[in-house]
């Protein structure tokens, strides 16, 4: 089920801060000493954004086990008093407490004033900070924050990159993540992202040499994140297990969590890094042996439409593709390279968990692959910048980026369209009389794809999406409100917009929904806007069941659904169209349908 509302009350919120703002030197005492320490787990949260209500939550997990004399939480932590009221805006050192009182946040912790966490050196200062501090034998580090794989595009409300920092305007790329670490001197037993999208091939190589394992996600992850309170507990029961099993055990703990709690469509893996030199070798050889076979370009055409693909859909799940080309018609050369580099992420992937049907074949690492119209110009240009595509290494034996521009017609350039974005919308509700409500209500956005079909994104389902964020899932925030903010350039079609009851509350059975638009650039200001002329209230009294649809509009014939309008960034403004658009919309009722399985909405 989802995550309590208690769990984040204001009344956690207050005691949270209140005790970290009474205290002067929680954050710094030794709990143990270096020669009896097993681990110090790291944790570097970025929450100055839409995920600060998930940071007070996971917090209050690592509190139900805490510090001991062999393992010590230690964890810098920054949070947004836009999205989580009362919440301090200084950043914060923590070295957590255990708490048995599972719905109140009471760690002590101190205040080094307001940091840019997006600057690869604080990230470094964090590391040595814990590393002086707590020494032990091993040492892992969580990056907890949004995630978009390799990507280092910049937004302005919000920005996007693996750590995002709102209130100083800045992200931290994947470069810099890398160079944070390498900066720090630190080797890690693990580095684990707990961000989406991030267990790629070019993610794996960016850390050669700083660690020797890996756990990350190929696919979005939920709010909710990692289940510390599963993970440490594993960790206190049997401090002395090696790195390979604590990679392991966030793995199926990662999944336990998922599967118990009926979501859909999620992914973690981990990775032995001392076999990525192995992995790499036979990757640059498969791209060779793609560039000299005149059968593989349609074949690797096919390949990016019909293989498995996640939240970013230029990310291609490896497995996958290498199963797909033994079969193909591509030659001999091509299926033997395949086969080889399928043989080595086997050998390099030590744990791999899927939920989900439609994530049933995820391997365990993804890789960049975009049709020409899923990248552009700047895109491949970033991706030449990366580690595992370096100039020195292309002369040496090329790279997948190398292999990449020849793919895409050698030129370079894609041809993906990007409109202003910049916009938000936002859903509130009350009880019928206006008060307030604890039913659980959803936002789903149908965002354009290249391939021009769409797909679906809510805040259960992950907080990033490849055109924007949303706000934490209400479920897991305990507020009445949800939101979906677009990127500052988004792909150009149509964001079509909907609104789900999906469950009574303890004291609400019946919803009354507002929906606001935020849109500077057409609306002339920065509020958020009333959106249509009237409320609509929404319950469970006449639900949809899967009945047939001629279109999604259909859905506002159900007391469970609205679908309110969508808007077109086909040009420079944004334009709000009511009613309905019989083609598109029947393509998005048939997704929907198909949704059915996945997840758990249906």
């Amino acid at each position: 089920m989802k995550r309590s509302n208690a769990q984040i009350a204001c009344l956690i919120l207050v005691a949270l801060f209140m005790s970290l703002l009474s205290c002067s030197s929680g954050g710094g005492g030794d709990n143990g000493t270096a020669g009896s320490r097993k681990w110090t787990y790291m944790v570097y949260i970025g929450g100055d954004n839409n995920l600060s209500d998930a940071a007070v939550a996971d917090l209050n997990e690592m509190e139900t086990v805490g510090s001991s004399d062999n393992v010590a939480i230690a964890v810098q932590v920054e949070l947004s008093p836009r999205y989580t009221a009362g919440a301090p805006s200084d950043t914060y050192r923590i070295l957590v407490q255990q708490d048995s009182d599972p719905n109140n946040v009471s760690t002590q912790g101190d205040s080094i004033g307001n940091v840019d966490m997006a600057n690869p050196a604080t990230l470094k200062a964090f590391i040595n900070w814990a590393k002086d501090t707590y020494p032990a034998e091993h040492y892992a580090l969580v990056v907890w924050d949004h995630g978009a794989g390799w990507k280092t595009k910049k937004f302005s409300s919000p920005a996007r990159g693996a750590v995002q920092d709102e209130t100083s305007g800045t992200f931290m790329s994947l470069p810099d993540l890398a160079k944070g670490v390498a900066d720090s001197g630190v080797h890690f037993d693990i580095i684990n992202f707990d961000a989406c999208l991030m267990a790629m091939y070019e993610v794996a190589y960016e850390f050669k040499g700083l660690t020797d394992y890996m756990v990350f996600s190929e696919q979005t992850e939920p709010g909710e994140g990692d289940p510390y309170d599963t993970i440490l507990a594993a960790l206190a029961a049997n401090p002395s297990m090696s790195s390979r099993d604590l990679s392991s055990t966030i793995v199926t703990k990662y999944d336990a969590f998922y599967t118990t709690n009926d979501r859909g469509g999620t992914t973690k893996s981990a990775v032995d890094m001392s076999k990525l030199d192995a992995l790499d070798m036979k990757l640059l050889a498969l791209g060779t042996a793609l560039k000299s076979d005149a059968a593989s370009s349609g074949v690797m055409t096919t390949a990016r439409t019909i293989r498995l693909d996640y939240a970013y859909e230029a990310n291609h799940d490896l497995g996958d593709l290498c199963d797909y080309l033994a079969t193909s018609a591509a030659g001999p050369a091509v299926k033997t390279a395949a086969a080889e580099v399928k043989t080595a992420l086997t050998s390099m992937v030590i744990a791999n968990q899927t939920n989900g049907t439609d994530m049933a074949n995820s391997a365990g690492l993804a890789v960049y692959l975009p049709l020409a119209s899923e990248t552009n110009t700047a895109d491949l240009g970033s991706y030449s910048l990366l580690a595992s595509n370096k100039t020195s290494r292309a002369a040496a034996s090329g790279t997948w980026g190398s292999y990449l521009e020849t793919l895409i017609s050698g030129a370079g350039g894609g041809t993906a369209i990007y409109k202003p974005g910049n916009f938000g919308i936002k859903i509130v509700w009350t009880n019928v009389s206006d008060q307030s409500c604890n039913a659980d209500v959803d936002l789903y956005v149908f965002e354009p794809t290249p391939s021009g079909t769409g797909d679906l994104f809510a805040p259960w389902m992950g907080q990033t999406s490849p055109n924007g964020f949303f706000s934490a899932d209400s479920a897991a925030s305990g507020k009445s409100e949800e939101y979906y903010l677009a990127n500052e350039q988004v792909l150009a079609g149509e964001y079509y917009f909907l609104v789900n009851y999906y469950a009574d509350g303890a004291t609400c059975t019946k919803a009354k929904v507002h929906i606001y638009l935020y849109d500077p650039a057409s609306l002339g200001d920065s509020n958020w806007h009333e959106a249509t002329s009237a409320p609509v209230s929404l319950d469970l009294s006449s639900p949809w069941t899967n009945q047939p649809l001629t279109s999604i509009a259909d859905l506002n014939n159900y007391s469970d659904w609205w679908v309110p309008f969508y808007i077109t960034k086909d040009s420079d403004m944004t334009q709000i169209v009511s009613g309905s658009n019989p083609l598109e919309l029947n393509k998005r009722s048939q997704m929907i349908i198909q949704y059915k399985k996945g997840f758990r909405l249906f």
